[in-house]
Order: structure tokens, then sequence, then C-alpha cells
């Protein structure tokens, strides 16, 4: 099962011509790095232990509330798997690190946020949507429909090595895409378990109406004539630190043979 968790593509590469939230983030975050993931299908060779944890914490909680696992046992039989895989540690990271922090996470989430969800109507809710002023289909799935503190909700889980802000999820494009495909729907949240030494659950709420969905659109078209047209460039700056493509925009074939490859 971890098998899954260690695919990087959170789309699967035979999937129809599509758009959503993740490839529009990605082009406007950097229209060479979309070029270089979606097009190009360059990725790490190590996936980053960072991102699986966070996907296996996501099918923890996807298991607790499809059929009621238990997900504290569900998140140490997957995570003992990482043990066999090579994945790429940050220098503060450990395998037992993680464990301990995602055991001690789940816990907390269980003991003291759980019993705020219930009337579950949707986990992992694959939702395509098709919109008059998009050339494609605008795709996604949506951690968990259901009743929080009493309101119809949907729900995006997040790990976090420190807390939100507030305004994360005020003005979410993400949580945005997903009101469009839960129109009846009260409100969006942000469960953050935040890996802290003492772990905490945040929970960010935010309403969407009329004027922020019009302007997402507006967005996502502007973005998907320019995907459409195959403009790429460079957008360089800080971010350039921490994006794994650096070395390809830099020219370092050397580093590039070390640490990536094309999945084609």
């Amino acid at each position: 099962m971890l098998s899954a968790a260690l695919t990087e593509r959170e789309e699967a590469a035979v999937a129809a011509p599509h758009l959503s939230f993740s490839r529009l983030s990605r082009y406007l975050h950097c229209p060479e790095q979309y070029r270089l993931y979606y097009i190009e299908d360059i990725r790490r060779k190590l996936a980053a232990a960072s991102l699986v944890f966070g996907q296996v914490i996501h099918g923890a909680l996807a298991a607790l509330f499809r059929s009621g696992e238990d997900a504290v046992a569900f998140f140490q039989n997957i995570w003992r798997e990482a043990k066999d895989y090579d994945l790429d540690y940050a220098r503060q990271d450990s395998w037992d690190k993680f464990h301990t922090g995602g055991q001690a996470l789940l816990e907390r989430f269980l003991r003291d946020e759980s019993r705020r969800l219930d009337n579950v109507a949707a986990v992992k809710k694959a939702f395509e949507l098709r919109i008059t002023n998009l050339d494609l289909p605008l795709i996604g799935v949506i951690d968990l429909v259901a009743d929080l503190d009493g309101k119809r909700s949907f729900v995006d889980f997040k790990t976090a090595s420190s807390a939100y802000e507030d305004h994360e999820a005020l003005l979410s494009d993400q949580l945005t895409a997903y009101q469009l495909a839960v129109p009846d729907a009260e409100q969006a949240a942000l469960c953050v378990l935040v890996k802290t030494k003492e772990p905490q659950i945040e929970w960010h709420r935010a309403a969407r109406n009329g004027e922020r969905l019009v302007e997402f659109l507006a967005k996502a078209e502007y973005l998907a004539r320019e995907i459409a047209a195959g403009r790429s460039y460079k957008w360089p700056g800080k971010w350039c630190s921490w994006c794994d493509y650096l070395p390809v925009c830099l020219g370092d074939k050397t580093k590039v043979s070390e640490t990536m490859i094309q999945i084609r």
C-alpha cells in the first residue's frame, strides 16, 4: 500500500486532458516548473519523506472515516513499510521521528477532534466539473464531506511543521475549487495536523461567496489559456532554493543525473 503513497504524481499519466487546482497552482508558481513536471515528466529519484508521510496520514484518516478503521494502527502498518524504501529525509528528519510524530498526531486527533465530525457524506470525493468558460474539465479529490460542529462542510487535511494563518483558508483557491464541487456546503475547513514537539490540531474555517467563485474562475480561465498556448518561462526568486528543478534550470547535468529521472 505504501507504493501508492510513494507516487508523487497526484494525477495519473493516462488521464484525459484536464485542469486541476494542482496544475493551476504549479503553473502560477512557475511556468517552467509546470513544463518540467507535467510536460517533460521529470521527477526526483527519491520521494521526499515528508510528502510520503503526509500521504500516509491522509490514508489513515480516510480509512477512519470510510470504515471506522483504527487510524493509528493503519499509520503504523503503512509507515513501517517505509523502512524498506529509499526516501529523501530532510536534515532534521528521520523515519523514527516521523513514526513517533505521526502516532502522536493521530492519537490527538482521535481523542480531541474526531467527535466533532459526523454525518459523513463522502471520503476522498472525486469530482469532475464542466464549466462554460473552461475548455477542459476541472477535476479534484476532496478529503472529506461531513458535518463539522453541526455545519455541512468539506474538509481538507494538511500536515505541516508550523501553524497556518487564518488567511490561508480565507484565500485558498483550492477550497474555492472544492466549493464549486460541493455547492451546498455551508463552510470550508482546513484541518492542519502540526508536527511540533507537542502535536497540535488546528481548524481554519471560511465561507465562499459568489464574488470569490467568479474571481477564481476568471483566474482559472486565464491560466488555462496560457497553459494551452504552451507559454513557459522561468520565474526566479527565493523559492528556487527549495525547488527540485533548480539543477535543471542551472544546467547542472551532473546534479540532474544524480537526483532526477524522467518517468515517461
